[in-house]
């Protein structure tokens, strides 16, 4: 599939391509006393639309996560 969508890249290479997106967590305590973990998906750079376009994926494959303890 990816060589059909023009794509001709050793693995390592698109490993090390793929591997500038990332997921982010931030957290923080609010005024209750309670943790708040935010976990997101980085946008993707234009490299990456064109793989997970060419694999038929999704190019954000995780949602956005909130979690309150």
């Amino acid at each position: 599939t990816l060589r059909e969508s023009g794509i001709r890249h050793h693995w390592a290479t698109l490993r090390t391509h793929l591997s500038g997106q990332v997921r982010v967590t931030t957290s923080m305590v609010n005024d209750k006393g309670q943790a708040i973990h935010i976990r997101h998906t980085s946008e993707p750079e234009p490299v990456h639309v064109k793989i997970y376009n060419a694999l038929g994926l999704p190019v954000r494959p995780l949602r956005r996560l909130t979690v309150i303890e």
